[in-house]
Parts: structure tokens; C-alpha cells; sequence
């Protein structure tokens, strides 16, 4: 068990950003014996901020930043670009770090950005963001199977958030697996997807378990599969859409990534580092509270992971005519 120690967590807004020395920081022994600089790429109280802090806070908590302060900064814009940018232009400054999310996959197909999810070094994926396959309580879908039947006869009209967003994905990647035809209709919100769901405007979505949480709890609907590999640690009753016979996997990384260029055995000191905040009480209790899956990958592996899931992406983007 870690011990716990309190200890004070510095604001962007009260301490400036200490200088970068290469000399200082090539001496892999001593690090970390400098400030760290967590950026987030959006603005407060949103998911990747939430995320990027819970872990700031057990970095702090536990002292496992080698006593040093850790000074986050949120630099929202473009969906992520702003961000990610300021981090990846930091090249091989391990005093640099920043979350991932869907945003770092999606925006660098759809925007015209100066980073790629490759230009950063891999740490960690900490957390699966996957889909639901979802229906009304009162639906005559009790399975996948119930819904692709009904799809190959009928007109079926599927909601989720955003026209090339993960919903869109998860759903054409659906479709192609079955051999069905879905309509797709893009909600502005989560909420408005939500309700479009209640009033039957839709005959189900495709939505991330935290959009539709409270409508489970409450029985007013039923999630049909889960977009990943393995069953959600909080939803463990729903079956995956590979256990349900059609061979679809995608999720969307929450993890860490630091600029390119840092050295490996930076990047195994902070593997290590993280590998101890997954273990604690507190960061276990964010992915319940989030519907969140615990999965972990690391390093290297995890480069890969964002290659593959960036990829997937981009093809059926393609696919749909959502980008050329």
C-alpha cells in the first residue's frame, strides 16, 4: 500500500513555468529535479481535464513525483490542437506531459495540425473510453442478434454525438460487420442524444456509458454491447460485441504521453510511476464514478494501440465520406 502524503498542489495561474535546461535534464540520474508541466488540451471540467487532474493529484498525494511541484495548465482550442501542439513543440523535454483522449486521435484527420499521436512519446493507456450499443427499456431488442434481425428487414435509425465522432464509428463499424444498413443521426450533445432515445426519434445510439449512466440506473434503458475487447469493469453484465459474434474492438485512449524524443529510461521511470497510480483507492474510484474501463497498456505497446485505434479511425472516416 502506498502511503499518502500531503502535500501542496501548484496552480499555472500562481507559479511561472520553470526554465528548460538540457543540461539539467540530461543527467537521467537526478530526474525528476525539475518543476513538471502538465498541459491540458481543454478547458476546465471537462473529461480530459478531470482525468489529467485526478492523476496530478495522486502523483502529488503519494509524493511520486520525487518531491517536486507540478504546475497544470489548461490551453483549450481547436478541439485539442492548441495543446497538444504546445506539448509536442517541447521535443524531448521530459518536464512536459499531457492526457490523451478521443481528441487525440480525431482532430489531426479532421484539422490541419502540426502533431500526429506518433510525434509524442508513449507512456501509459490508463483508462478504455468505449461505446454502448443502446435501446429503450420498453424495446423488442433484447440482443444484438434481436437488432441486426430487425435491421435486415426494417428501416433503423441510430443517434449518437457528433457526424465523424466515435458514434458515428463505432456504428459504421457495426454495420460493416453485420452486413446491415443503419441511418445515422448526429446529436449536437449528449443530452440531446439522450433525449432523442427517450423519444423514440431514434430506435437506439451509440453513446459512451457516462451519457447514458443515469438512464440504466434509472431502467429506462438497456445497453445492448460494449465497443471493447473486454466487458466494462462497471457494466460487467453487458456482453461485448465480439462475444456477441461480430468482430468489432474499438475504444479511445485515456492515458499519458510526454514529447518526442524523451529518452527510455525517462519513459520507464515515469511506466513506473503511473503503474503506482493505478494501484490507489483513488484512482480506481475515477473510473467508477466515469463508467470507465481500467485498461493498461504501456510504452511502447501503447504507441502502437494509438497507430492502430488512429488508423481505424481514419479508414472508416474515409469509408463514410467524412474526410477525403
Amino acid at each position: 500500500m502506498l502511503a499518502k502524503k500531503v502535500k501542496f498542489i501548484v496552480s499555472a495561474a500562481a507559479v511561472s513555468v520553470a526554465a528548460y535546461s538540457n543540461v539539467a535534464i540530461a543527467d537521467e540520474s537526478n530526474y525528476p529535479s525539475q518543476t513538471l508541466n502538465y498541459i491540458i488540451a481543454f478547458g476546465p471540467g471537462g473529461g480530459n481535464d478531470l482525468m489529467s487532474r485526478t492523476v496530478v493529484e495522486i502523483l502529488n498525494d503519494y509524493d511520486l513525483f520525487g518531491g517536486q511541484n507540478i504546475v497544470v495548465e489548461n490551453r483549450a482550442g481547436g478541439s485539442g490542437a492548441i495543446g497538444f501542439s504546445h506539448v509536442n513543440r517541447q521535443h524531448d523535454n521530459p518536464y512536459y506531459a499531457t492526457s490523451t483522449s478521443g481528441n487525440f486521435i480525431t482532430t489531426p484527420l479532421t484539422a490541419n495540425t502540426d502533431w500526429a499521436p506518433g510525434d509524442f512519446t508513449p507512456i501509459g493507456l490508463l483508462a478504455s473510453d468505449a461505446m454502448f450499443l443502446v435501446v429503450r427499456e420498453d424495446s423488442d431488442y433484447h440482443s444484438v442478434d434481436d437488432f441486426v434481425e430487425a435491421a435486415q428487414s426494417s428501416r433503423i435509425i441510430v443517434g449518437g454525438t457528433g457526424s465523424a465522432g466515435p458514434s458515428r464509428v463505432v456504428a459504421s463499424l457495426f454495420a460493416d460487420e453485420a452486413g446491415i444498413s443503419l441511418e445515422y443521426v448526429p446529436a449536437g450533445t449528449g443530452g440531446e442524444m439522450v433525449t432523442a432515445l427517450t423519444s423514440n426519434s431514434v430506435q437506439a445510439i451509440v453513446a459512451n456509458p457516462s451519457e447514458v449512466a443515469g438512464q440504466i440506473a434509472a431502467g429506462n434503458f438497456r445497453a445492448l454491447a460494449y465497443s471493447d475487447g473486454e466487458r466494462s469493469d462497471v457494466y460487467p453484465d453487458v456482453p461485448t460485441f465480439q462475444e456477441s459474434g461480430y468482430d468489432l474492438s474499438f475504444s479511445l485512449p485515456r492515458g499519458v504521453v510526454l514529447p518526442g524524443g524523451v529518452d527510455s529510461e525517462i519513459q520507464e521511470w515515469w511506466i513506473s510511476a503511473l503503474k503506482e497510480v493505478v494501484e490507489t483507492e483513488e484512482w480506481n474510484n475515477y473510473l467508477e464514478t466515469n463508467s470507465l474501463s481500467g485498461t493498461y497498456i504501456w510504452g511502447d505497446e501503447f504507441g502502437d494501440y494509438l497507430s492502430e485505434t488512429s488508423e481505424t479511425f481514419e479508414q472508416t472516416l474515409r469509408n463514410i465520406g467524412a474526410i477525403d
